[in-house]
């Protein structure tokens, strides 16, 4: 079981570790078009405001899984 724990914190690190570079990647991407509007600003500031500390903690959570915190 703390095999299957250790996996899956690498797992979540890896994820939030993606989605901490995808999701400024995507923002910058569609706020840069030429189509973007003043709602698209908007929308993209509270997905970002609200997601990168939810990613955030989803690496660290994975990081301490990873390193054994949670086998006590």
């Amino acid at each position: 079981m703390n095999q299957l724990k250790k996996l899956l914190g690498l797992v979540w690190m890896l994820v939030g570790l993606a989605l901490l570079i995808g999701l400024p990647y995507q923002t910058i991407r569609q706020l840069s078009s030429e189509t973007a509007s003043t709602e698209d600003f908007v929308f993209w500031l509270v997905i970002v405001v609200i997601f990168l500390p939810i990613t955030l903690g989803l690496a660290l959570f994975g990081r301490y899984a990873w390193q054994g915190e949670y086998d006590k």
